[in-house]
């Protein structure tokens, strides 16, 4: 049986505007050529403006603010699903940096039970199951598996699986429970409300944190309901300030499939041994 350590692997409306004032509405339809047909086409502009806030969209006098209501919402929510579109950067010995694309699919019940998939811009694919103590990630295409035991809970089976075998869990933060440690801390030297946003559909408060080694962004969605629409990080004591961004295209306050947690291994999937990093 072979060994292995699971860790990762390493708006055009404004330009149509601007395009419309000097005459140069044909080069927009080059650059959108699925609405524009040629240089008669008209273009209905509603879609790409975003809806008034409503009365009760308040701006926020605090940063701060934004934050714990994010924490306390990601905190005390019994199930959770969403899928993020995310790239990162990797500064090369070159000093030239690189961009990696993922999707990565996530779902999570309190307090045991965990599930992600996450797709990558080379075609590998991993997907990971956590219930009742027991976790089981699948690598494909390589079609093999591992399994490991550990903490019940979902917030301590995090921290176990990233310091132990340097899983790339995604967005460990909110997970692991520990993201008012990291975003509201004594470390943290600002806490600066931006302005409200559109992003991803909704309107959003966009607020920006820097603390020692790292800049952090959020965008807030207002409302009843405060999921993170984007965040941005961005490594500053790292060469070339490597940056990683997640926009999340959606998100559930209930699981869309309960079956989601039953781990499913394909035919023929190989079985393998799970080590620790430290042996």
């Amino acid at each position: 049986m072979n060994a292995i350590r699971l860790q990762h692997l390493n708006g055009f409306r404004e330009l149509y505007l601007q395009l419309k004032k000097i005459g140069r509405v044909c080069a927009y339809s080059l650059l959108v050529p699925a609405f524009l047909a040629g240089c008669q086409t008209q273009v209905d502009e509603t879609p790409w403006l975003p809806p008034p806030l409503a009365d009760q969209d308040a701006v926020p006098s605090d940063g701060r603010d934004v934050i714990e209501k994010l924490i306390n919402f990601m905190h005390t929510e019994d199930e959770l699903a969403a899928e993020a579109f995310v790239t990162f950067e990797a500064v090369q010995e070159s000093g030239q940096k690189l961009q990696f694309n993922l999707l990565q699919r996530i779902a999570f019940r309190r307090p045991d039970k965990l599930y992600w998939k996450t797709l990558r811009d080379d075609a590998t694919v991993d997907t990971a199951w956590f219930s009742d103590g027991s976790f089981t990630m699948l690598k494909e295409p390589d079609n093999v598996w591992g399994q490991v035991d550990g903490p019940s809970r979902v917030s301590e089976m995090v921290l176990f699986l990233a310091e132990e075998y340097e899983v790339d869990v995604p967005f460990q933060d909110i997970l692991a429970g520990n993201a008012r440690d990291l975003w509201l801390s004594d470390e943290v030297t600002s806490v600066i409300y931006v302005g409200e946003a559109w992003v991803e559909g909704a309107w959003t408060d966009h607020v920006a944190i820097r603390k020692p080694g790292v800049d952090i962004q959020f965008w807030v969605r207002k409302g009843p309901d405060p999921f993170l629409n984007q965040i941005v990080i961005v490594f500053t004591e790292e060469p070339g300030q490597p940056q990683y961004s997640a926009r999340f295209r959606k998100w559930a306050a209930t699981i869309p499939d309960p079956g989601v947690f039953d781990v499913k291994l394909p035919e023929g999937a190989e079985k393998i041994e799970v080590v620790p990093v430290s042996e």
